[in-house]
């Protein structure tokens, strides 16, 4: 979070960023709970790679949105959203396909198939809610920027 705000300086970005990680976090250790996972050493080092892809992902969407502020429309805002998540899913899907011979073929791979299962649960999570949810954060952030 401090590097996301050195990075940006700018309160308006680096909050909802931050917010969006600490949901992202309390959706996956809830999401442990539920499913009575034992987050044993490999699960959080699972935990923190999709965590950081989560950072990746909303790097790219304020960047994304970011370029030409001072000239953005709302279409263009829209069109520069829909570019973003084109990227955001060609990572997660590398990510999972990456992941998924440990998760299929891991008999006897012992602690790297609870890697597997906590980073592609959470980058499913994060696809499927997170980026979403601070991509409509950063689009209203990026359009009251645009309007003044």
């Amino acid at each position: 979070m401090l590097a996301i705000s050195i990075r940006y300086r700018s309160w308006k970005i680096s909050v909802p960023m931050s917010i969006a990680l600490l949901s992202e976090l309390m959706l996956l250790l809830g999401l442990a709970a539920w499913w009575k996972w034992n987050l044993d050493l490999a699960s959080l080092t699972g935990l923190i790679a999709a965590i950081g892809t989560g950072v990746g992902d909303q790097i790219v969407i304020t960047d994304e949105l970011s370029k030409g502020v001072q000239a953005v429309e709302s279409a263009n805002l829209g069109n520069r959203v829909k570019r973003a998540f084109f990227i955001v899913m060609a990572s997660a899907s590398t990510s999972i396909a990456a992941l998924l011979p440990i998760l299929l073929l891991g008999f006897g791979l012992g602690k790297l198939v609870g890697f597997a299962i906590t980073t592609i649960a959470g980058v499913l999570v994060g696809v499927l809610i997170t980026r979403p949810a601070f991509s409509e954060m950063a689009r209203v952030i990026f359009s009251k920027k645009a309007s003044q």
